[in-house]
């Protein structure tokens, strides 16, 4: 295998100058590996990064540098080629206050002091002749610590930067700045440290009763909660207008928290991410902290022509370099200064996140136009290489071939056109999903990755570094737009990786692998995401981390490993695919005995799939809570049947007692283990003598043993199972009531979702369907019968002899159905008639007209239509 040490490459493949890359990183931060396959090598992309992997991934990225002769045309008509941008204020992607409403913080500030201090605050607090604000200063303090902190480590200069993003910082300045934040914050802060500690610990003792004593909670309260100026609740009475924004229901009133500006209203547990209590103080919703001046983003930009771009990218290199040739060592030199708030504020735009679908793809693609300078060949040739990006997520081997849906970034690439400084934020990519990223042309970017071994790590670092952001956004990492230097990461002992990506070369980031980086200056890349095998793992982890945060899903994990083990996957997929699989398998049964057992009884299958082997092509429902995709199962309610919710989100659907509530599920537990069963490799035969034995001990050992309290005792589940056995038996022998069957049915709904152990209430369950069925059936027929013989209407439809007889056909019986006798006196009847009419058209020379006549009128009468009356009939027209 074409392995190199790490190193960077000294000439740019497309042939331009790359003296930005032939220095070493000014942050000193160790090089990811770089590789150079061979020919051979080349042809499948997912089994060389297969190959690599154990080398590659403990740096969470490394860089591919294709065959010499492999040199894809760019497909794109450069002249007339648009494309959005956005404008990126780099100097806030690390120095920047968080979001807040300085005017509420005002109003809180005076009535802590009034109602703490016994004084009013001072109009206004001058710094270096502009008035101070308090709320920006107070949360860039914060940033660091707290007071203390800042004065122990001295950080009073990077604080200033917040007050003042312009200007000299002087130590006369600094000393100042401390001292009005001693003056006029200092008491505040302790007691606004002081409110949060209480809190958390007064949760914490609330929750340790409530998990010894397990109280029901009263939902039934019709009063809402919200906090006054000194953290305190205070219970609004108020009836059910209140809507939670995320779930629209009114119900658990005391859990509704109000934004204190919009006034909307959103449960704890259904705010992103989901609180775990009433916060202290002024609460406000993301909506009215994003509407803030204060708050940031990336702002969408003008629409720009390559040439015009190239334009504003060259002006703005010259600007800070001139006509020199930066070295990569000045480049990040300057782009950290940047973003570390010491040259002031500084814009770039970033044509990012471009659909191909909507903009064109670099690379060729079979149903685009044909660019004239390209060759007929070369444009097959690189339409069909595996390694163009538009081939990748459908490749051999990929986890994502089952996936019938254009989602964008994922299935489909998306296109970047940056210029010097454009950067992209610390992230990870969705669903925790590889990515590849191959730089068409242009100047090298900078990338810097953290394995994602480590990501717990990072995450610990970047909140402890930057507390005030994450307070007013929790889920910050999500929103891509904050950087930190990897400088403090490895202060922290945080292992950090860096890689140079020329024109010609790709980038692969591994699974959880945060990475970042910025533009070396203009240039055009292309990034997808994939799937292999081993990602399976990590894509678990990144469904349970949407869920956490309540955040939308790409795609339904669950799905996904559903349609794959029931295609023809390749054995290297077994293991992840069995791993996985059975995660789930518990998990369900670990939810469903406990909704069980929580009074859940009723249940039903969802509505087969039109195209199940196929991943989006028919969307599941989500959980109005946590928004996760309900792909294998789902509560819902009868006060609200569009409404669903997760297992583990069950008592947050409605009021309704648990009886009222209903498991939907798409597989059994039995079905999901056949799926368990299916990807280990085993052959037709030994799955069949392992299914077997599985559940001989899932019978005795696993949903046998879970028990509820019925009736003042305790009964398992497994015990009432054969209760209903018997009964059901019973109601067999037992004359038919449709009254009977239809509780038997219902009471048999419990059971249904259960494993193969519940395999004799399934047959059972046929059985009294098939028995209901029939004798509903039988009773339908008596009816019609008899109305016919009532009325003698020959405009009331007849009861056709092969329907009786499909009828009385069955041997034996399905059930005790007395009305099965009735039925066979008429079909005697009607059989004596058949006779007959067959008897006289046989000897037919003999028989008289009247005798045709007598036959033909006890036809008519008869209940029970026959065929032969028709022969019957045309008889008697020919002789007449």
């Amino acid at each position: 295998m074409g392995k190199g040490r790490p190193r960077s490459v000294e000439k740019g493949v497309l042939g331009q100058s790359s003296s930005a890359s032939s220095s070493s990183s000014s942050l000193k931060i160790p090089p990811a590996p770089v590789y150079y396959p061979n020919e051979e090598e080349f042809k499948d992309p997912l089994e060389f990064i297969c190959k690599i992997r154990p080398e590659a991934e403990p740096y969470g990225i490394c860089r591919i540098v294709p065959p010499k002769d492999w040199k894809p045309p760019f497909a794109l008509d450069l002249e007339s080629f648009t494309f959005p941008t956005k404008t990126q204020a780099i100097h806030q992607l690390q120095v920047r206050s968080a979001a807040c409403d300085s005017k509420t913080f005002e109003l809180e500030y005076n009535r802590f002091l009034e109602a703490h201090c016994g004084r009013k605050a001072k109009k206004r607090v001058v710094f270096e002749g502009e008035e101070l604000d308090l709320c920006k200063l107070f949360n860039a303090v914060k940033r660091y610590g707290g007071y203390d902190k800042a004065v122990d480590q001295k950080k009073w200069g990077e604080v200033f930067r917040f007050v003042r993003p312009v200007g000299k910082i002087s130590e006369c300045a600094k000393h100042v700045l401390c001292q009005l934040y001693r003056e006029h914050l200092y008491d505040y802060e302790s007691y606004y440290n002081r409110l949060n500690q209480e809190g958390d610990k007064n949760y914490n003792r609330g929750m340790h009763k409530e998990r010894k004593s397990e109280p029901h909670v009263d939902f039934s309260s019709s009063k809402r909660r919200r906090k006054n100026n000194l953290g305190e609740r205070v219970e609004v009475e108020e009836g059910l207008d209140q809507i939670c924004e995320q779930c629209n229901s009114g119900l658990h009133g005391e859990v509704m928290l109000l934004c204190d500006r919009c006034d909307k209203g959103w449960h704890i547990y259904c705010l992103s991410p989901p609180l775990k209590r009433i916060p202290p103080g002024n609460w406000y919703c993301l909506d009215c902290l994003n509407s803030e001046k204060d708050s940031f983003g990336f702002v969408p930009g003008k629409q720009y022509s390559v040439e015009a771009f190239k334009r504003v990218a060259d002006r703005a290199k010259r600007k800070w370099f001139g006509s020199v040739s930066a070295s990569r060592v000045q480049l990040e030199k300057k782009f950290w200064e940047i973003v570390e708030g010491s040259v002031g504020e500084v814009e770039v735009m970033y044509g990012s996140d471009l659909d191909t679908s909507v903009y064109g793809s670099g690379f060729p693609r079979v149903n685009d136009q044909k660019p004239p300078s390209i060759g007929v060949e070369v444009w097959d040739k690189y339409c069909a290489t595996p390694w163009n990006l538009n081939n990748l997520p459908m490749l051999q081997g990929s986890m994502l071939r089952a996936v019938h849906n254009s989602i964008a970034g994922v299935m489909v690439p998306w296109l970047y056109i940056g210029m010097l400084f454009s950067s992209f934020c610390w992230h990870f990519e969705d669903h925790c999903f590889y990515s590849m990223n191959y730089l068409h042309w242009g100047e090298p970017k900078c990338w810097y990755s953290v394995p994602g071994s480590e990501a717990g790590a990072f995450e610990k670092v970047m909140r402890n570094s930057l507390p005030d952001l994450f307070d007013a956004q929790p889920d910050l990492l999500f929103q891509l737009v904050t950087m930190l230097n990897p400088s403090v990461l490895q202060e922290h002992d945080v292992p950090v990786y860096s890689v140079l990506q020329e024109a010609g070369n790709f980038v692969i980031t591994f699974p959880r692998s945060y990475h970042g980086g910025f533009n070396f200056g203009l240039n055009c890349a292309e990034a997808v995401n994939f799937a292999p095998a081993d990602w399976l793992p990590h894509g678990s982890f990144g469904a349970e981390l949407y869920q956490l945060y309540h955040k939308a899903a790409v795609l339904s994990h669950e799905e996904l490993l559903c349609v794959v083990a029931k295609s023809d996957f390749d054995s290297k997929v077994s293991p992840y695919l069995n791993k996985e699989l059975r995660r789930i398998y518990d998990k369900e049964k670990t939810w469903r005995g406990r909704l069980w057992r929580n009074g859940i009884i009723r249940s039903s299958p969802m509505s087969p799939r039109k195209q199940p082997k196929y991943v989006g092509v028919e969307e599941d429902p989500t959980c109005i809570i946590c928004q996760r995709f309900l792909h294998i199962s789902a509560v819902v309610c009868r006060c609200r049947p569009s409404a669903f919710v997760c297992l583990e989100h069950w008592e947050h659907i409605c009021e309704c007692k648990p009886n009222k509530h209903r498991l939907t599920y798409r597989y059994t537990l039995a079905e999901l283990n056949d799926l368990v069963l299916m990807t280990e490799n085993q052959n037709s035969e030994e799955m069949k003598q392992t299914r077997n034995v599985r559940r001989q001990h899932l019978c005795t050992n696993e949903l046998g043993a879970l028990s509820k309290k019925v009736n003042g005792g305790h009964v398992t589940f497994a015990q009432l199972a054969e209760d209903w056995l018997l009964k059901s038996r019973k109601i067999l022998q037992t004359p038919y009531t449709s009254d009977a069957y239809r509780d038997a049915l219902k009471a048999a709904e419990q059971f249904l979702w259960a494993g193969s152990e519940m395999d004799p209430v399934r047959d059972m369950v046929k059985n009294l369907i098939e028995a209901q069925n029939w004798a509903e059936g039988v009773n339908d027929c008596l009816s019609k019968l008899a109305l016919w013989s009532c009325h003698r209407n020959h405009e009331i439809e007849k009861v056709g002899m092969e329907h009786v007889n499909s009828l009385l056909g069955f041997n034996p019986l399905p059930c005790n159905e007395p009305g099965n006798l009735k039925l066979k006196v008429y079909e005697e009847e009607a059989r004596l008639l058949i006779q007959e009419i067959n008897s006289a058209l046989s000897a037919c020379s003999k028989v008289s007209i009247a005798d045709w006549e007598a036959l033909h009128s006890r036809a008519c009468d008869s209940a029970i239509y026959v065929n032969e009356s028709e022969k019957l009939l045309l008889k008697l027209s020919s002789v007449k």
